[in-house]
């Protein structure tokens, strides 16, 4: 073998080597390091315990940012906060893992029974476990940041009013790629707060609506696209559309959308859309052209919300610069397509009505109309024209530029299957 031959054997060799001692120590480093502690001081808060405060925070955690939609096991909030729903993140960018939402009741094992009410609004806004550990930022911190303290200290008050549930939730499983950003501070907390944060007067003005809209509703979280290589978000296009695709984190799901461009770009956003246009599409779900909303957009439950409150959104988000940005068409699966018959009716059903209406028929938080109770008193024809013309009075959208005849039949025959409750 020639000299220059063997040299270079050698030298290749020993970078090689010296490549994987480094690729080794690197793993070792961080799979050892990734739950860094922030030492940092807890504000001491107190939660007032009295009818106005308990209110404001069950409005808050049930139809303003929606709590219970992560963190109750089923879509319905009613449902006691134990935690537990799983988001698959392991095919979103380049793959963070498996996260589940934690249990918030009062227990004092399983939840947070034991954590002080600083602590509580130190995860809401900055992110950090009492431990000093970083929550992953599936908790929405970023927007929840700006929340007034005492917005943050009604939602905490109602958290303890509820009867504490002990319920262990499986650990979260990391990647590599999400351990080594907690390692190197790319996952870090917010920035600490220092001083008190004051809840802007309520009512249809800007200021309040921007509040609303980027702090005490998931609008800006939601609907903000952000950088899939750690989960930041583009701040320069906020509410322009998601680059998450919503539904892709659950197993066996049926749709897949986008959040949708809600600046006021009169092509791609909300710049043609009238007040009343969105109070429709907040309150029932009905979009300007007559389709319905998926309910990863729960407009169920943000028809709950106060007229004014939505009044002062759309006022906000009509003040912003047009971005033109469009998202991606929803994905349904090949069952949602094509299917026939009452297996692709409670697909749909369970798509499209059960987030009101509750499995089976039910009920749901959103209605006081049990739809298993009623349905045996109205005829197939009856229930065909009202699925298929709604009443945005009762929030009960219109179906019929959404789903074809043969669809709204599908959901009808499973109706038809319902128990009696």
């Amino acid at each position: 073998m020639k000299p220059w031959i063997k040299w270079t054997l050698r030298i290749g060799g020993g970078l090689f080597a010296v490549l994987l001692v480094v690729v080794i120590g690197l793993v070792v480093y961080v799979n050892s390091s990734w739950k860094r502690v922030y030492e940092r001081p807890v504000v001491e808060m107190k939660a007032p315990n009295d009818p106005a405060t308990l209110e404001r925070g069950e409005y808050l955690f049930k139809n303003g940012f929606g709590c219970w939609g992560c963190h109750s096991p089923v879509m319905d909030a009613r449902v006691a906060p134990t935690g537990g729903r799983a988001f698959d993140l392991r095919n979103v960018g380049p793959g963070f893992g498996i996260f589940y939402s934690r249990n918030i009741t009062p227990d004092e094992e399983t939840g947070i029974g034991k954590w002080s009410d600083g602590q509580v609004v130190r995860a809401l806004r900055e992110g950090l476990r009492p431990d000093g550990t970083v929550l992953f930022p599936v908790m929405p911190v970023e927007a929840l940041r700006g929340l007034s303290d005492e917005d943050a200290l009604s939602i905490v008050a109602y958290l303890r009013s509820l009867k504490p549930v002990s319920t262990e939730v499986k650990e979260n499983e990391p990647s590599f790629t999400a351990k080594a950003l907690f390692t190197f501070g790319v996952l870090r907390p917010e920035q600490q707060i220092t001083g008190p944060i004051p809840t802007p007067a309520q009512g249809v003005t800007i200021e309040y609506g921007k509040y609303l809209a980027n702090h005490a509703a998931p609008c800006m979280d939601c609907h903000t696209p952000r950088d899939l290589s750690d989960g930041s978000f583009y701040r320069d296009s906020t509410f322009a559309g998601s680059t998450i695709r919503f539904g892709q984190d659950e197993a066996g799901v049926d749709v897949e959308t986008y959040a949708r461009n809600i600046r006021p770009d009169p092509e791609t956003g909300i710049g043609n859309w009238s007040e009343e246009q969105f109070l429709d599409a907040v309150r029932a779900g009905m979009r300007p052209d007559g389709t319905v909303l998926s309910t990863h957009m729960p407009y169920a439950h943000f028809g709950l919300l106060e007229e004014d409150d939505i009044k002062a959104i759309f006022l906000y988000l009509k003040s912003l610069e047009p971005i033109k940005r469009t998202t991606p068409p929803p994905i349904f699966s090949e069952r949602y397509r094509n299917g026939t018959g009452i297996e692709r009716g409670k697909v749909i059903f369970e798509n499209s009505c059960m987030i009101c209406h509750g499995k089976e028929g039910k009920g749901a938080a959103p209605t006081t109309a049990v739809l298993a109770e009623l349905a045996p008193s109205i005829n197939d024809q009856q229930l065909k024209e009202f699925i298929n013309g709604g009443n945005v009075g009762l929030r009960m959208p219109a179906f019929g530029k959404t789903l074809s005849s043969d669809q709204i039949d599908d959901v009808i025959a499973y109706i038809r299957t319902f128990p009696k409750p």
